[in-house]
């Protein structure tokens, strides 16, 4: 029985056993399942990281191969991780493989930067690692004797915060600053045709304004005085617009300057309404001025610019109004009272008008609206957006009202300040006759000052030796820089008025041989120019002149001059009651006659101060094609003996075989020189085309353009002579 009894009992511990294996069993094979669920998991997180690597990978590869600049990617010891493929466009020293093993970053590049520029790129270089920053900067390289411009940029590679390595990039910026010298070329062709036009352009303003103050300050005719004030008026106009279209950084920037200074309200208006009148010539057109009489009329404010608008409208409603009238209203604005003077200018006029849907445009640069009806108008539709821009500067607006078929009306606002009440009063303009302005008088006489002229060009050697008569100076006139020297040798002078440009020897070498001469250093030097770009002034005192005077000459700055440069003791002032009304251009003293200077007779002025009669017929047959009588007495001011002095001086400054010289010793510089004084001097007398001629040669020579120089020479040479011929003859009656 105990050993059935105990074969029961193990068979029972046998079954729990059996039982404890086989719940073991289960939970492993759970457990075995949990793993097979886990591996299957890992390996498919496995994958999409090997194939998100293997995408990045791709991506950042594709970059490198496509990217138009060279990448560098170096680690913290500055070699080479991997490269752009456009790297390998310039280097030829290493290979991929290479490269991505790792090469120093200066031997990377050594076939591209010199060895003083792969100096400082290292230590930019080094100064990233350290955590500083680098600004891109550009460096000019060479490889294969090709010049390639980079910008090279330096940045940091990070990881957790910590910088790893160094991120480069080579930007060829060659294309762009290729484009940049050829802007700045352009930009300096650009200068350079501003400044000869400048030249080219005020050197006849000097000639007709000087002569207009002449005629105002001489004729006792008030017909004849009428008309030069509106010759005066018209060319100091004409000068402010020359003055704003040469100022060629105000161009380029788009920036304009307002300039203020003290200046009559009347007599601004006056220039304006005379220019109207002018410009109203033969159309039957009324003009009205309306000028409230309490505007102060000392103003302070940029008269030219305030100037410049109100001829722009005005110019606008001349061009668009064909009967009717056109109205300029001035009023104070008294809603203001913030310690400044507010004007109010409005242009009226019963011209064409503007459509409604165009008004929006008007103010747009170079836009002309409703140009089938205006087809046959000029303009080039800046003068609004300037006009705008202005009124803008001075703190007001510019506005436009307008009925299509019956009128427009610009309206502006401007600021000034005024510290003297006095009105200006009734202003009252009769509509036949334009009213004559002041005429300038010299405030004081200088009978023991000595002054010398020099100057290559004999008209401007006579209206400035006429403007400084009233002054009663001693006088003496050079024409060349040689003579110059000749003239200061032996004499003594108080100051020198010093053309630039001259043949030979131009104005800035003529004074420098002066300074060298004795008193040369302590005479001051003027310079006389028709270059009034901006910043002339300065440029001409340092090349070594005391002062500036530019062409053409206003009497206001000559005297200006005068008084800074001449001794005090010089200096007479005028007495009470008198006024010095010397004639043009003698004034009393005999420095201007013979050799020194053109006399009175040779002016085309008579003793007088009159003005003799215009011949209007000439006989001048067969020689239209030489020389137009017309235009020559046209630039005489109609004087006959004037004219016939002009073209003695031609006839006898031949210097046909001068020029021919240079021609065949290819001594272009000294040859322009000489075709641009013909062309000036041709001009004067009425010969035309040979004015036109020495022109085009003049331009070939500047421009380079020889062959043009060799194929019209002779014929230059050919119509000078026959225009020297014409004169010498006698044929040329008027």
């Amino acid at each position: 029985m105990d050993a059935i009894s105990d074969a029961a009992e193990t068979e029972s511990q046998y079954q729990l056993e059996i039982k404890k294996l086989n719940r073991e069993i289960r939970r492993l094979k759970k457990d075995n399942e949990l793993l097979r669920i886990l591996n299957d998991q890992v390996s498919r997180t496995q994958i999409y990281i090997q194939k998100g690597s293997n995408q990045r990978i791709f991506y950042i590869r594709q970059l490198l191969k496509s990217s138009p600049y060279i990448l560098i990617l170096t680690d913290s010891k500055l070699q080479t991780v991997m490269t752009s493929e456009v790297y390998f466009q310039y280097e030829n020293g290493y290979d991929k493989e290479e490269l991505k093993r790792g090469v120093p970053l200066r031997s990377a590049l050594r076939t591209l930067l010199s060895e003083e520029q792969l100096d400082d790129f290292m230590e930019k270089c080094q100064r990233v690692l350290r955590g500083g920053e680098m600004e891109p900067y550009l460096v000019q390289a060479y490889h294969n004797n090709e010049k390639y411009d980079f910008q090279i940029t330096i940045r940091q590679m990070l990881q957790n915060d910590e910088i790893i390595g160094l991120n480069i990039i080579f930007v060829e910026m060659t294309a762009i600053i290729d484009a940049l010298e050829r802007a700045k070329q352009a930009d300096t062709a650009k200068s350079n045709f501003l400044a000869n036009m400048s030249h080219e352009i005020r050197t006849p303003m000097n000639a007709i304004v000087g002569m207009s103050e002449f005629i105002l300050r001489d004729c006792d005719n008030p017909k004849a005085k009428s008309y030069a004030s509106m010759i005066r008026s018209s060319a100091k106009t004409l000068l402010s617009i020359i003055n704003d279209i040469l100022d060629f950084s105000k161009i380029e920037s788009g920036k304009m300057e307002i300039a203020e200074s003290y200046y009559r309200f009347s007599s601004m208006i006056n220039d304006v309404v005379t220019l109207a009148r002018v410009r109203l010539h033969e159309k039957p057109i009324k003009l009205i001025v309306d000028v409230d009489p309490s505007i102060p009329d000392r103003q302070f404010g940029d008269e030219v610019r305030i100037k410049q608008i109100l001829i722009n409208l005005l110019g606008n409603a001349v061009k668009f109004t064909h009967t009717g009238s056109i109205t300029i209203k001035v009023e104070p604005d008294t809603r203001y009272y913030d310690g400044q003077y507010h004007l109010i200018f409005s242009i009226s006029d019963t011209g064409i008008g503007i459509r409604s849907l165009e008004i929006k445009n008007i103010f747009s640069t170079f836009v002309q609206v409703d140009t089938k009806r205006n087809r046959t108008v000029q303009g080039t539709g800046l003068g609004l957006p300037i006009s705008r821009e202005l009124v803008h500067m001075m703190g007001g607006d510019l506005r436009v009202e307008s009925e299509y078929g019956k009128g427009s009306t610009f309206t502006f606002d401007i600021r000034t300040r005024s510290d003297d009440p006095t009105p200006v009063g009734n202003m009252k303009f009769d509509q036949d006759n334009v009213p004559v302005a002041d005429v300038f008088r010299a405030t004081f006489t200088a009978p023991d000052a000595s002054i010398l002229i020099v100057d290559d060009n004999d008209l401007n050697l006579q209206v400035a030796m006429g403007l400084l008569s009233p002054y009663k100076c001693k006088m003496c006139s050079a024409t060349s820089g040689a003579d110059a020297m000749i003239k200061f040798s032996t004499g003594r002078y108080d100051l020198v008025f010093m053309d630039h440009m001259m043949p030979v020897m131009d104005g800035v070498e003529t004074t420098g041989m002066l300074r060298k001469m004795p008193f040369g250093e302590t005479t001051p030097v003027v310079v006389l120019t028709a270059n009034a770009m901006k910043g002339a002034a300065e440029e001409y005192r340092a090349l070594g002149f005391q002062d500036f005077l530019s062409k053409p000459i206003d009497p206001g700055e000559l005297e200006e001059i005068l008084l800074r440069h001449l001794p005090n003791n010089l200096i007479v002032r005028e007495k009470a009651g008198e006024q010095e009304t010397c004639n043009y251009p003698g004034g009393g003293n005999s420095g201007m006659n013979g050799a020194d200077g053109v006399n009175a007779s040779a002016s085309g002025v008579s003793a007088e101060g009159g003005v003799s009669a215009v011949v209007n017929q000439t006989e001048v047959e067969g020689s239209d094609d030489l020389i137009d009588v017309k235009t020559g007495l046209r630039y005489s001011m109609g004087k006959p003996d004037f004219y016939r002095k002009m073209l003695e001086i031609f006839a006898s400054g031949n210097h046909l075989k001068e020029i021919n010289d240079l021609f065949l010793a290819q001594n272009w510089e000294n040859y322009m020189i000489k075709v641009h004084a013909l062309k000036g001097i041709a001009m004067t007398i009425g010969a035309v085309n040979l004015s036109e001629k020495a022109k085009k040669l003049e331009q070939a020579v500047r421009n380079g353009s020889i062959d043009y120089v060799t194929a019209n020479h002779d014929d230059l040479c050919e119509l000078y002579q026959r225009v020297v011929d014409l004169i010498n003859s006698g044929e040329l009656q008027f």
